[in-house]
Formats: structure tokens, sequence, C-alpha cells
């Protein structure tokens, strides 16, 4: 079922023109304020209770809100409230458009509003989510906010979760673009440990369009789409296994 839900999330964006991206509320910096007056001085020095107490009251109240609402709705409610989630967190409207900016800064928008969003939902389901963008959100905000051991810890927290994705992506943009250009710096990325940036996108991507003449957006935006309709493919097939084993 997650896979018609991100397929219905995809086609309202891309029929409808219209994201949840402009209507995001920046929450965090209120929450660590909140949180820093009320409970953050008993974890002084201590990074890791720190980003415990951030996080974990999100995750369980995400887990009390899809729990309710399955136990209350059902799987309609569930996939409803789910389908809402993912269209709040997701964006390729910008995909339709000629966007604008850096192709660098474009590869990783692709990364942290397409591809991670679709990896840990589709993997983790509506908490998992919750849980990735919750973190996003934090290091960015605690970039500015905390102090640099803080912030480290978090940027450090959030490479755990981007390895996966990021190196998986890393293998799709070989299958879409030019896999020669892009296999060998992959398997030199696979066996590396946690990065605290997301610059391997970059990397892999402009890697994928090795060959090209001149690169431009416009070349990155038909990239991404093909790597997007790869993804689609791969979880279709994985939810087709589990629909017929």
């Amino acid at each position: 079922m997650s896979f018609l839900v991100i397929i219905f999330c995809l086609a309202i964006q891309w029929l409808s023109n219209i994201s949840g991206v402009q209507y995001q509320w920046r929450w965090e910096s209120k929450y660590y304020s909140w949180v820093q007056k009320h409970f953050l001085s008993l974890t002084r020095g201590h990074d890791f209770f720190t980003l415990l107490i951030l996080i974990l009251p999100i995750v369980v109240v995400a887990c009390l809100l899809f729990t309710i609402v399955y136990h209350t709705t059902g799987q309609i409610g569930y996939r409803i409230l789910s389908l809402a989630l993912l269209w709040y967190c997701m964006d390729v409207v910008y995909l339709r458009i000629i966007p604008t900016g850096s192709e660098d800064a474009l590869f990783l928008k692709s990364y942290q509003t397409i591809f991670a969003i679709l990896f840990w939902y589709f993997v983790f389901g509506p908490v998992g989510l919750v849980l990735y963008v919750s973190m996003s959100g934090l290091c960015v905000c605690l970039r500015t906010q905390a102090s640099a051991s803080t912030a480290t810890y978090f940027e450090k927290a959030l490479g755990v979760l981007d390895w996966v994705p990021i190196r998986i992506l890393g293998l799709t943009f070989a299958l879409a673009g030019n896999f020669g250009a892009v296999f060998k710096p992959w398997l030199t990325l696979l066996p590396k440990g946690i990065s605290t940036d997301q610059k391997s996108v970059v990397e892999l991507g402009r890697a994928a369009l090795t060959g090209e003449s001149s690169v431009s957006l416009q070349q990155v935006v038909a990239l991404i789409i093909r790597v997007l309709v790869v993804w689609l493919v791969i979880i279709m097939l994985i939810t087709l296994g589990f629909w017929l084993g």
C-alpha cells in the first residue's frame, strides 16, 4: 500500500503543481528553544541525551497519532494521513518548471526533498519519515542555535540516516546516467564511514552526466526524473514481491 500512497502523492503534486513545501512551518527553532529552557540543562555536555530529548518525543507522538488513527479509522484513515504527511514533506513540483540556482544545489535538493523522503517512507513508514525530516530540520536549526559539538553530533546522526539512501541513489544515478563514470566513484564511496554532509550526492550526480558537452539545469532535471522512474520501478517490484510472496 505504501507504493500506492507514493504514486498518489506524486500524481497530486505533478498534476496540481502544488507541494506541501510552501506550507511547511519552521517549527525547529521554537521547539529547540522550549526544550533548551526546560530540559537541556540536564544534558549539558552529553550530546547523545540531547539528541534523545529532542527527537524521542517527536517520534513517540507520531507513533501514537498513527496508532490512534489506524485503530479508529482503519487502513483508509491511516493511508490518508500517510498521504498527507508525504505530500507535506516531498516536493517534485520544481521539476516541472525551469529551476533556478546551480546544478549542485539542484542535486542536493532532489535528494533532500525526493529520494531521502521516499526511502524513509517506503522502508520505515510514516514514523520513519517523521524521524528523518525532524532530524534534518533540527540539524539546520542547531548550526546557529546550539554549541558546535552538539551541531556536529546531530550532523553525524543525520549522516547515519543518510548512509544507505545516498548509496542507493548513487547506484541509480549509474543506471540512469553514465554507468561507467559513476560506478567507480560509487564503489569508492560504498565502504566509507559516516559523512557529515551530502556532497557525495553532487559528485555522483555530476559523474552521471559525464560525456555531455555541457551540463545545464535542464539536463540535471532530466537525470533526476529518470532516476525517480528507476526508484518507482524498484519500489513497485518490491511491493509486488511482497504481495505475491
